[in-house]
């Protein structure tokens, strides 16, 4: 008989202490070390300002000790730092985890962050709804991507042909789109926040006037049936679950305080923006009432991610990866 203990006689022993408390994965968890070192990357939108306040306020100081921040440029990035193991804890829109999950990358959507930010920004104060759109030429940016795949969707919603009952083109960024429409070379176009805010404020210190025309998260809920557009959040990386469970336990405790700060304290939040994210500070502070802004778990806001995804399903299924996300990909806060 070996003289080593058994592996119930081990629990059994850590649990007399209290160290398998949580069962067959007690063990690992009570020796789990601190994410030293975790590099953080955040998407280039508004809502990442809820996770960069967390951790400017030191809320992960203890669990990740000398973690940075960085934005990631475009998926390509994003994916060679999750595959090197540089991050397992990122910003993004939410079909990107989904679509590098189904392609095989061990990602789960932790919560999120923005009920969606995009706006039809126009010159033109007769455009009330979608229907008044037609006929008219409208500038939109990220061809094919989830911007245009989100408006195109609310204009099929309104019963109307995107490619035929409004004048669609396209620019690369939604910054683009709002100088041209500040430059008066279009009258009509699909912003996110914060350019939305950016060419308000633009076109009225040259003495001109742009209207938020139509709301798309509006449009959306009312064509969703009460449910929302959650388009950005929070995913990790099943090794930092395994590995490091105080990351997740402090992103529980203080993503709710940290977006609460960020909507208390707008001036300060922007020059926050600025310093971190690039952006600038009073256009930042004053877009922030338009991020609609959350800090909810995935879980929670499961069938309205699952009407997101069935709708772009429909229309790209590529962006997806062809298929629904499984079951176990949504997380708790």
């Amino acid at each position: 008989m070996s003289g080593l203990l058994s592996r119930r006689q081990m629990l059994s022993a850590f649990a007399a202490s209290g160290l398998a408390a949580m069962g067959a994965g007690g063990l690992s968890r009570a020796f789990a070390k601190p994410a030293e070192g975790l590099e953080i990357l955040g998407a280039p939108n508004g809502s990442t300002i809820v996770l960069v306040r967390l951790l400017a306020s030191g809320g992960l100081n203890a669990a990740a000790p000398g973690s940075t921040f960085r934005l990631w440029r475009d998926t390509d990035d994003l994916r060679a730092a999750i595959v090197s193991d540089r991050t397992r804890l990122f910003t993004t829109p939410t079909h990107v985890p989904a679509n590098l999950a189904n392609r095989g990358l061990p990602l789960k959507l932790f919560c999120i962050l923005s009920m969606g930010h995009l706006t039809v920004v126009s010159a033109d104060d007769s455009i009330k709804d979608l229907k008044d759109l037609a006929g008219k030429d409208v500038l939109g940016f990220f061809r094919n991507d989830m911007p245009d795949l989100v408006f195109r969707a609310c204009l099929k919603g309104a019963g109307m042909d995107p490619d035929k009952d409004v004048k669609l083109t396209y620019v690369q960024t939604p910054m683009e789109a709002a100088q041209m429409l500040v430059a008066g070379r279009v009258t009509t176009a699909v912003l996110s926040e914060p350019p939305a805010t950016a060419a308000i404020m633009m076109a009225k210190q040259a003495g001109k006037s742009l209207y938020r025309a139509v709301n798309l998260q509006t449009v959306w809920r009312d064509q969703h049936n009460g449910l929302g557009l959650p388009m950005a959040g929070i995913a990790v990386h099943e090794k930092l679950i395994e590995d490091n469970p105080e990351v997740i336990a402090a992103l529980r405790t203080g993503l709710v305080p940290a977006k609460d700060w960020v909507l208390a304290n707008t001036a300060a939040a922007g020059e926050l923006a600025q310093e971190k994210m690039g952006m600038k500070a009073p256009i930042f502070a004053a877009s922030l009432d338009h991020f609609n802004v959350v800090a909810t778990g995935a879980k929670a806001l499961k069938p309205g991610l699952v009407a997101f995804y069935e709708t772009i399903l429909s229309m790209q299924p590529d962006a997806l990866g062809g298929k629904l996300p499984p079951d176990d990909f949504y997380l708790d806060m």
